[in-house]
Order: structure tokens, then sequence, then C-alpha cells
């Protein structure tokens, strides 16, 4: 019974990791081939069927008495046979209309033949709805007629019929005729749906079981002790005051000009923050020497002439600085030869050349008038006057300096003190609270100037995490202290890296299909999943640090701790993102590379709660090194596929 034991485990693992392998290596080719070659074939499913069905056998025999963890891989269970059953009973096409024309059928995808609906749909209009004042869409909405009754089908908003499904797509150049996604799954889709609720709500009964790994870890005697090492880290900033003489306004005229309201990438804006992303992009910071960003427009609309070789359009590439025959920077001028050639189009299209032929672009809209647009439209006072200060104060820099900092001097205080008061930890966690205020005063400044929840960029999504961060460091640090100085250092970084990706972001509006408040919901799950994953990876970090036994396995309570909130809320957020995908376009899961790095995250965290039957998770110091490890995939799904390897998801990278 043990040799057959041991070998069932030994074909889980094989089977586990095969998966995980192909998946992995999947993302990196083209969708087309790698749904072709490995997501539809028969031997990745069968991979599947066997993971599970020896799985089953398994937990059965090991698990008979502990219901919520059999209910919680049950749920799994349940949404591996929802997926098999839309793959095989599934229809999937499509349905173009134009107005006043009829149809009593849709395309298959599959094969392109026509499938009968049982019923006439006819199109009476298309709209295109735009952002106030704007020509950014806001919405996209089919008015169709179904045997009489009329309705609406609008990106994420579907019209359901017989078990059919309709999904705004796509429409016409002309604004006559619309195409909408057709769905046929009634058993599928429903009990994949199942999986999910089954799953959340599993999950959540293993928190709060008596007798559950997780209420017992969270009364491990290990906590209620402190003390850890961490190297010191410098960051140096420099600025440059040096006065500039150029014809421009005065700071008067600029400060009135600063909030005349524009229309500006796809929205009102004031002018402030036109010029601040114009000299932000142009050279590096958002003023030059004593100029506001405003004197620095207005300087070159007015005086184009003169500004034209003034030396401000950083390059930060050597080669390309050495190709120009300049050093840091470079004017407008010296991207022309005697003949007015552009001499960007005889070098190699490399990166720095791309980037900086935007500048030049930039610069030629910003004199030609394509920049920014006047507008009679206006938006209340209050938002602009809002966005000016939102503008000023720059919330992630201050905060990632001031986070880092006192988190980097709390670990030597730590680390050099033979023991801390109360004191001490009471007045760390009270300093994080005036930065979570400061936080959310941002967050909640950008949300109202925006008007959404700002979860739409890589930006916004890592603004939130920052705020999660620090409430998981309050909420639990005066039980575990040592997350008070974590959640300094992790929030800090996550600012840091904030901050780095995009100085200034433009508070763009959302395009259509990303305007559901379930996308909301779906991101702030993941950030919150991810930040506690974090703090087990800062934790493996630092006990390759120390050489204390003791510590080591304080930190590996406290990794284990977090691993269960964060695996739950993973899978929770995952499929979030699956059902909203499933209105926005009528697929819950279509192996889009970031949704399957997710799903590769989520299973690579699932291994060490097997820690009875994987032995080498009981042993703390190769748990941290795993953790280490497994912290790639989630930098791999937030970071690596938004850079290399796009997608659906790209938009986060936006």
């Amino acid at each position: 019974m043990v040799i057959g034991n041991k070998i069932l485990k030994y074909i889980i693992i094989t089977l586990y990791s095969a998966i995980l392998v192909a998946m992995a290596v999947a993302t990196f080719f083209a969708q087309d081939i790698a749904d072709k070659n490995v997501y539809t074939t028969v031997w990745f499913c069968g991979l599947w069927a066997v993971l599970t069905a020896v799985s089953a056998v398994v937990f059965v025999k090991k698990l008979a008495k502990k219901l919520p963890v059999i209910l919680f891989h049950f749920s799994l269970v349940i949404i591996l046979l929802g997926a098999l059953s839309t793959k095989i009973s599934s229809k999937e096409g499509y349905l173009h209309l134009r107005s006043g024309e009829s149809a009593d059928f849709f395309v298959l995808k599959e094969n392109m033949f026509k499938e009968n609906l049982g019923f006439e749909m006819r199109l009476d209009s298309f709209l295109i709805k735009n952002y106030e004042g704007t020509q950014m869409p806001q919405d996209y909405v089919s008015f169709i007629n179904v045997n009489g009754e009329n309705a609406q089908i609008s990106m994420n908003k579907i019209y359901k019929k017989n078990g059919y499904r309709f999904y705004q797509t796509n429409f016409d150049e002309d604004g006559l005729g619309t195409l909408l996604s057709v769905n046929y799954d009634p058993v599928g889709t429903p009990l994949t749906y199942l999986g999910y609720i089954l799953f959340a709500l599993s999950g959540l009964w293993i928190f709060f079981t008596k007798s559950a790994e997780f209420l017992k870890l969270l009364q491990h005697p290990l906590l209620k002790k402190g003390g850890l090492f961490l190297g010191l880290i410098f960051i140096g900033f420099n600025a440059n005051s040096q006065e500039r003489k150029l014809p421009t306004i005065s700071y008067d005229e600029a400060d009135k000009v600063s909030e005349k309201q524009i229309v500006y990438n796809g929205r009102i804006v004031p002018f402030n923050t036109m010029a601040r992303d114009f000299v932000q992009k142009i050279y590096g910071k958002p003023s030059y020497y004593s100029l506001t960003a405003e004197q620095v427009v207005c300087g070159w609309l007015y005086r184009p002439e003169v500004w034209k070789d003034e030396k401000m359009i950083l390059i930060k590439d050597k080669a390309l600085q050495k190709q120009l025959g300049v050093e840091k920077f470079a004017s407008f001028a010296d991207f022309f030869d005697e003949n007015e050639n552009y001499r960007l189009n005889t070098f190699e299209p490399t990166k720095a050349v791309r980037e900086t032929d935007e500048k030049i672009g930039l610069i030629l809209m910003l004199t030609s008038g394509k920049l920014f647009e006047e507008t009679s439209v206006k938006i209340s006072e209050s938002k602009i006057k809002a966005e000016i200060i939102y503008n000023k104060i720059n919330f992630a820099k201050i905060l990632f300096m001031i986070n880092l900092t006192i988190g980097f001097l709390a670990f030597v205080v730590i680390v050099l003190s033979k023991k801390l008061s109360e004191k001490f930890f009471s007045g760390l966690r009270i300093a994080l609270l005036v930065s979570l205020v400061f936080d959310v005063c941002g967050y909640i400044l950008r949300w109202y100037i925006s008007g959404r929840v700002p979860m739409g960029n890589g930006y916004e999504t890592m603004l939130f995490m920052s705020l999660i961060i620090m409430l998981l460091a309050l909420g639990f640090g005066k039980k575990i202290k040592i997350l008070t100085p974590f959640g300094f250092l992790i929030s800090g970084f996550t600012l840091l890296v904030a901050w780095l990706g995009q100085r200034n972001p433009q508070i763009t509006p959302l395009m259509p299909v990303l305007n559901s408040p379930i996308l909301s919901a779906h991101v702030s799950t993941i950030m919150i999943a991810y930040s506690l994953l974090s703090f087990t990876f800062f934790s493996g970090i630092f006990s390759l640090l120390i050489n204390d036994s003791e510590k080591t396995s304080q930190l590996a309570v406290l990794s284990r701790i977090m691993l269960y909130p964060a695996e739950i809320l993973l899978g929770i957020g995952i499929f979030l993102g699956a059902v909203w995908a499933n209105i926005s376009w009528g697929r819950y899961w279509s192996w889009d590379p970031k949704e399957t790095w997710a799903l590769i995250t989520f299973m690579v965290y699932a291994m060490p709660f097997h820690s009875k039957s994987l032995t080498i998770f009981s042993d703390d110091k190769k748990l941290h090194k795993y953790l280490i490890f497994a912290f790639l995939t989630v930098l791999m799904t937030y970071f690596g596929v938004n850079y290399f390897l796009g997608g659906m998801h790209s938009y986060a990278n936006s």
C-alpha cells in the first residue's frame, strides 16, 4: 500500500510538472500555434484528465474527514469538467448585421458553416457613445429587434436568447453595421461557474474551520518574537537649477493658462496636464530649469524658431548620442542636416531611435496644433483644480522615498538592538498609518479626476497594491510585529516600480471593454494576492541573509500564513477575470499568455500546501528558497507578459 501511494505521488508530481512546463513554453509562441499544438491537443487534455483522476484517488484516501478541503479540490474538478464540456459541446461564431437587415443564422467560427438560430434578429441602429466633449469611445451599442422584442447589446452587456449569448465585438467603418460574437454553451459555462462559487465558499470555509492549519499557524508561539537583518541601500538623486532665459510667457500668465480646459489624449484636462506630459517626455522632468511646464509649451508654440536650438531633448543611449554628435541632451535642430533632411531616417531603427523619434514627433504635433484641441464643452472647475493639485504632488515618488527610508532604518535598528520596546513598533505603526492616509488621498484624488476606479493600467494597479500592502501590515502588525517594517519596505518598492515605470502617467478614459465593475474586482483581488505573495518573497530573501534558525522558522510560519489568503484570493481573482471575459467577448478562458501565467502562478504556489506529501516543504530553509523561486512566476505574470509576450492583456502596459 505504501509503495502504491508513493507511485501515485510520483505520477501526480510528474503530470503536474509536465502541465506547468507545457503551459509556460506555449506562452512564448504565437497564440494560434500554441492553441493548435498544445492547448487544444488530445495529449494536453489527457494530462489534465489523468492528473485529475489520480489526484482524486489520493485525496479520497487521505482527506475523507476534511470536508472543506475535499470541497475545495472538488471545485477544481468541476471547473475542469465545465471546461471539457465547453470544448466538446459549445458553439462559437459571428453574426454581421447592417442597419435594417435581419438574419436567423450565424457563421460558425470553426468551419464558417451557417448555423440556424431558431429566431430572427434585426439591427435597428448602431451607436458609438463618446466620453463627454471628446472623440474617445466610451461604449458601442447595437439596438436590435428579436421577433418584435427591442433590446440593446453593448460592451459588458450581453443579450441572451434560447441559450445563445450575443456580444458586441466590432462595427463597420461607416457606423451602419455591427459584428456580434455568438456563443452557445448551455452546460459548460454554468458548470464552470458552479465550480467558481464552490471554490470561493470552500476556500473561505478552510479559514474558519477550528481544526484548520491556518488558525493553528496564527497561534504559533514564534510569531510573538522578532528581529531580522537587511543590508542598507542608498539611492541618490540630483537636480539642476540653472537659470534659462528663453522667450515665453511670464510665471503669472503660465499660472492662468494652467487651468485652461483642452481636449488631450481623449479627455478634457487642464492645460497643465498636457504641458507636464510634454516636458516629462521630452526632457525627463516635469519642468525645465526654472521654467514651468506651461512656460515651456507656450515657448514652443509662440517662438519655435528659438526653442528648436535649445538642447532639452533627453538622449539616454550612448551610441545614439555618439551618432548625433551630442552629449546627454540634443536640440530639435540636431536632428536635421543642412538640407533639412531628417537624420533619424538613416539610422538603424533601434529602441533608442524609436523612442527619440517619438519625442520629435511630439514636438511636431505641438507646433502644428495637433497635440491638443480647444473645447467648448467644460467640466467642473473643482475637477480641474483637483487635477492640477494631483499633478503637483508626486504621491508615488514622495511615498516610495519615505517608506523605503523608514523601512531600511527600522531593520537597521532591529538588527542592532537586542531588545526593542513596544513603543518602537507602535511608533512604526503610526508612521505607516500616516503614509497609508497620504497614499489613500492620492488614490481618491485620481479616482475623482478620472471618474472611474483607478485600475486601468500598470501604474494604477501598483498604486492599489501599495495600499493593500500597508493595510495588511497595519492589520496584522500588532500581532506580528515584524510585518510593520515589511509593510514599509514592500509598499516602498511597489511605489518605486510605479514611479519608474510611468513617472507622470496620463489619467486616460478606459477603453469600453475595460469599463466594468467585475474587472475592477478582478484586478483588486489579484493585486491583494500578489501583495501577500510579495511578503513571502521578502521573507525568503531575509531568511537567506540571517544565520538564525529560530528567526528562519519565524519567517517560515509567517510565509505559510500569508500563503492561505494569497492562494484563495488569487484563485478568486482568476475566476472573476474569467467571468468578465465571458461577459465581454463570450469566452471565459482563451489561454491568453497573462491568464495562462496566472494559472501557472496559482499552481506553483499550491504545492507548499501539500507538505505532508511533499516533505521538502516541511523544511523551513527549503520552503524559503522555493518561495523566492515561485515569485518569479508573479513577476512573469505581471511584468513579463506585458513587456515580452503581449496578448489581450497588453493594455496593462499602457
